[in-house]
């Protein structure tokens, strides 16, 4: 993939994800959403590669510039409880778009840079291993970073994966801290 400004290694590193799960026989579909501005279309913010691997859906975000959409999202400057409200309510509408009750909608955000990371949401069923993929969009990984970031600013470096469990109108993080 050549993108002038989009990190090089990070393409590097799906190619090899790709290969390895082309040679271990899982099935795998890959799309590609640009994400512009309405203000500079034929600027490009960020790429969400939509990974399929054996139904389960897997978005890689990749950004020109760390945070640079914040600003666009709305979310630049906001304060941490701030984030967490407005992730809430986007989870609140994810959830009443799957049709479904009784079930937790889990989103977690692991990052590979400074400028990318995967998202992916299921629904799951309490107490049971069973899971269904749900689609993301990229702002999820957006808010989800702006929130981990905050993280980072309390407790210090280290918050590796950030996970969100919502059920029931409420919201429950959980970061996972992997020492350097």
């Amino acid at each position: 993939m050549n993108n002038s400004g989009i990190d090089v290694t990070i393409w590097k590193q799906l190619r090899k994800k790709w290969i390895q799960l082309d040679a271990s026989g899982k099935s795998l579909k890959v799309d590609f959403k640009l994400i512009t501005t309405d203000a500079e279309k034929d600027k490009t913010l960020a790429i969400d590669v939509v990974q399929t691997i054996n139904d389960e859906v897997y978005i890689e975000t990749v950004q020109q510039n760390a945070g640079e959409a914040y600003s666009i999202l709305g979310i630049d400057g906001l304060s941490r409880k701030e984030l967490v409200q407005m992730y809430k309510k986007m989870l609140h509408e994810l959830y009443r778009r799957v049709e479904q009750e009784d079930v937790d909608l889990v989103v977690e955000m692991t990052p590979h840079s400074p400028t990318s990371g995967e998202t992916k949401g299921y629904l799951q069923q309490p107490g049971t291993g069973l899971k269904t993929s749900v689609m993301l969009n990229y702002q999820h990984y957006y808010v989800l970073s702006a929130i981990r970031e905050k993280m980072i600013e309390l407790a210090g470096d280290g918050w590796s994966q950030a996970k969100a469990v919502y059920h029931a109108s409420d919201v429950k993080f959980y970061f996972d801290y992997q020492k350097s």
